[in-house]
């Protein structure tokens, strides 16, 4: 994000990237509700809309699962795709996936000079993911044992 807003200072342009993460999340969701919107209401002239919603965010997915349950967006029209990156949020793709919810998991592909960087921005972005790994590991050793044990 340094970088994007140096380079906009040398172009004398403003700086593309929100003033902190709530006021990237806010925009996140309204642009997301807008496209909900415009799916519910059938208003793009004729047009049908299908989109990729891809978060990390665990309340902007469960935000966007809400706009749709309640815009009558159904998961079978597959208007609405929802993704992660591979290995990141795992157990909030699983879960939509076994909620019906249409799902992909995106993969870097590429030399490891061509691919660490995008994953290392994306890790760097989802810091807050570390924090969730916790939660994660938790989700997954019950879900062990309640295939082990019953």
């Amino acid at each position: 994000m340094v970088a994007e807003e140096n380079e906009a200072k040398t172009q004398g342009n403003p700086c593309p990237v929100h003033d902190g993460i709530q006021a990237t999340h806010n925009s996140y969701n309204s642009t997301a509700n807008w496209l909900l919107q415009k799916i519910r209401d059938n208003s793009n002239q004729g047009r049908q809309i299908r989109f990729v919603l891809a978060s990390h965010n665990q309340d902007s997915i469960k935000q966007a699962v809400e706009r749709m349950r309640s815009y009558a967006i159904s998961s079978e029209d597959r208007k609405v795709i929802l993704a992660q990156v591979y290995g990141m949020c795992d157990h909030i793709t699983y879960t939509l996936g076994q909620k019906g919810y249409p799902v992909y998991k995106s993969v870097a592909v590429g030399t490891i000079s061509e691919s660490l960087p995008y994953l290392s921005r994306r890790s760097h972005e989802n810091s807050s993911l570390i924090a969730n790994s916790r939660q994660e590991r938790q989700l997954l050793n019950s879900e062990l044992k309640y295939r082990i044990m019953g």
